[in-house]
């Protein structure tokens, strides 16, 4: 019998649906980004007062006064610019957004503007050379102190084995790895300790998995499903569930997601011991029963 179309209700539920998971995603990144932006709002707001040292320069008429203290006040605004792009690719790279972290260091980047501006305001305010240096370096030194390195490239090592099209597979690893990143990014804004203990432990064990195919990819047609299919149903419905957990708790909801959280910690460890022990039996069982699982009771 040929299958009955969606009705619109039903096609009006989808697209609410993939609606609802982008919106998740954009909450979910703003409340990582948020919590990132006050560092580089430091660099706009702290650097105001030499707004009053530039007033009193147009003043007083002291044009290399003017001079410095306006080239120290856009030196800092620029460090500014270039950290807040830094810790937004930082952001969507810990999402899984990106494939691959920023390519330029923008954060670390960002110090030499904000060494210069502290320089330029050294000189402004009348310190001799050695003052001026030692301004700059501080400066520097708590630039990256406050803002830490930029994230560093995944490195997968793709063993080259006959037969295995290690490009292929390295782009699976990719994407597995950026799936795990939003596992972690989500894990980040539940408020429940137990949650993100256990989440922690699902992702390093699944990186652990990761790491097995990268020494001998051949495993990659073996883990087919842990890695197309099981892996995303599992940062859908971990993000699901932070964003359902942000209305308030919900007794009946923690413990169905505590349960998920039981068999998928269990299947993660199953499918990494069998790839260690190089057993030929699939998981496709398990996970396909799984997989069905969290899209039949996941959380909302």
């Amino acid at each position: 019998m040929a299958e009955r179309p969606a009705s619109h209700a039903q096609l009006a539920a989808r697209s609410r649906g993939v609606w609802q998971l982008t919106f998740v995603k954009n909450v979910l990144r703003r409340g990582l980004v948020w919590t990132t932006v006050g560092k580089p709002a430091a660099l706009f707001l702290l650097p105001l007062p030499l707004l009053l040292a530039i007033f009193a320069a147009l003043v007083s008429g002291d044009v290399a006064r003017l001079g410095l203290a306006g080239g120290a006040l856009a030196a800092f605004w620029g460090s500014g610019v270039l950290a807040l792009r830094g810790v937004l690719n930082e952001a969507r790279y810990l999402l899984g957004e990106h494939l691959d972290p920023p390519a330029v260091p923008l954060k670390q980047l960002s110090a030499i503007p904000t060494s210069l501006g502290a320089g330029l305001a050294a000189t402004a305010g009348g310190y001799d050379a050695a003052g001026v240096v030692v301004f700059g370096a501080l400066a520097a030194l708590g630039h990256l102190l406050f803002f830490g390195r930029d994230p560093q490239p995944q490195h997968i090592r793709v063993a080259v084995v006959e037969g295995v099209d290690c490009a292929a597979v390295t782009l699976q690893l990719k994407q597995a790895y950026g799936r795990l990143r939003g596992i972690d990014g989500a894990a980040r804004v539940i408020a429940i300790p137990e949650f993100r203990e256990r989440l922690s432990r699902i992702t390093d064990i699944a990186r652990g998995v990761l790491g097995e195919i990268e020494r001998d990819p051949a495993d990659a047609a073996r883990a087919r499903r842990f890695l197309n299919l099981y892996l995303d149903s599992a940062e859908r419905v971990t993000v699901e569930y932070a964003r359902t957990h942000t209305r308030g708790r919900n007794q009946p909801l923690e413990q169905d997601f505590r349960q998920l959280l039981v068999e998928m910690e269990s299947t993660f460890a199953e499918q990494h011991r069998r790839l260690v022990d190089h057993e030929q039996l699939l998981l496709d069982s398990e996970i396909e029963v799984l997989h069905a699982r969290l899209v039949r009771e996941g959380p909302g």
